[in-house]
């Protein structure tokens, strides 16, 4: 991967994170009657730069798809791990098409329960890829 998509895809992963937490630390001093009038007006910015910064993220996702994914699995490197990560940007994706679409608040709510502790640890899976597949290389 060239150093600008790589660069491109961290920034994406970096906003797609950070506008998220930010959020729900916003909705859940709200649910709790402690979020001023200031964070009420960020929730709205927030929710639209997660969710563009999803679509960024999968686009690129995709990009890697026909030559990183495809070198790596003809290699058999970084498989298992590599399966895992796109299983979880995938359950991400989904999950928050649901969380957008969804009418049931109880079914919205677990929903939402997954897609926040999904991508809470998402960034961790993502570093513990980047750090395999360093060291599968390094390997070689």
């Amino acid at each position: 991967m060239g150093r600008r998509h790589r660069r491109t895809l961290y920034a994406a992963s970096l906003a797609l994170f950070l506008s998220g937490i930010s959020w729900a630390w916003i909705y859940h001093l709200d649910e709790a009657g402690r979020a001023g009038e200031e964070l009420m007006r960020m929730k709205t910015s927030l929710i639209a730069v997660h969710g563009f910064s999803a679509m960024v993220f999968v686009l690129l996702l995709g990009t890697l798809l026909a030559g990183h994914v495809r070198r790596a699995w003809h290699a058999h490197k970084n498989r298992k791990n590599g399966v895992f990560f796109l299983t979880m940007a995938c359950l991400l994706t989904l999950s928050g098409y649901l969380l957008y679409y969804l009418g049931d608040e109880h079914v919205r709510a677990v929903v939402s329960n997954f897609h926040l502790w999904l991508g809470v640890t998402a960034p961790m899976l993502l570093i513990w890829h980047i750090w395999l597949g360093r060291r599968a290389t390094r390997r070689d």
